[in-house]
């Protein structure tokens, strides 16, 4: 689903030719460098820079050398663009504990198994790269199968757009990051306590962001249970920014979850 989309942002800086008269006096390129300035306004509502499965943003600078008579020679350089968000300017809802639960049964011959329940909470979903989310899990394995894996993730899903010449959809999911747990068959509640940092990613998209491509992000917790290791998946959403939460609004909401 190749899809490209242009914008050309333009700034023209007059450079004059050799042996151009400006203002009564001929202008002369002396051999060896000459160094001329330019600068383009960049809009604070571009897209960042973006390499992903099925697409990317790119940012390039094109020179190009008219040459009386001869061919033309073009020079390209890439750059790239990064774009900040500010947790703080977003909905409060992202301030908030979160929880998420969900209860499973597994088919064991000849009948099915009693209920696995799981139960997964975090004190805030707003996180800057460097900072680390906080996770509680609870695990009440009442089914009689074994818990093979526990894994939390932290999980980039791009969504790629393409109009033409007919919409199509593609979603990437990709881990960014995680840790695994010790697995502990218990009929009683086990409680984890786990904190996964946030590496250099994206931010997360925002209304005004390109179409094209969309990044969202969500906390999971997988579990591989019983013989044919069936997966039970929760997931937190989680938002990526540039600009953290202010510290006394956040150690509000992380006192809330532990009472």
């Amino acid at each position: 689903m190749p899809t490209t989309c242009k914008i050309w942002l333009t700034n023209d800086t007059k450079v004059y030719n050799c042996g151009e008269k400006v203002e009564g006096e001929e202008v002369d390129v002396q051999a060896g460098t000459s160094t001329y300035s330019f600068d383009c306004y960049l809009p604070d509502s571009l897209p960042p820079s973006f390499e992903g499965e099925y697409g990317r943003i790119q940012y390039i600078i094109t020179v190009v050398l008219q040459r009386s008579g001869r061919v033309d020679k073009t020079f390209t350089i890439e750059f790239t663009v990064r774009r900040g968000l500010d947790l703080n300017a977003e909905p409060s809802a992202i301030r908030r504990p979160a929880r998420v639960e969900s209860t499973n049964t597994f088919r064991c011959w000849p009948c099915r198994s009693g209920p696995l329940l799981v139960e997964m909470q975090v004190a805030a979903t707003g996180f800057v790269p460097g900072q680390r989310i906080p996770v509680v899990l609870e695990v009440s394995n009442r089914s009689g199968c074994k818990i093979h894996m526990i894994q939390l993730k932290l999980v980039m899903i791009v969504t790629y757009t393409s109009d033409t010449p007919r919409v199509k959809v593609k979603t990437h999911r990709q881990d960014v990051t995680g840790a695994e747990l010790d697995q502990i068959d218990d009929p009683d509640v086990v409680r984890y306590e786990e904190s996964i940092l946030v590496p250099q990613t994206p931010v997360t998209s925002t209304s005004d962001s390109c179409k094209i491509i969309q990044i969202v992000y969500e906390l999971e917790a997988e579990l591989e249970v019983g013989a044919l290791h069936q997966v039970t998946k929760l997931a937190i959403p989680i938002v990526i920014g540039t600009v953290p939460l202010d510290t006394d609004r956040r150690e509000s909401t992380i006192m809330e979850i532990e009472s």
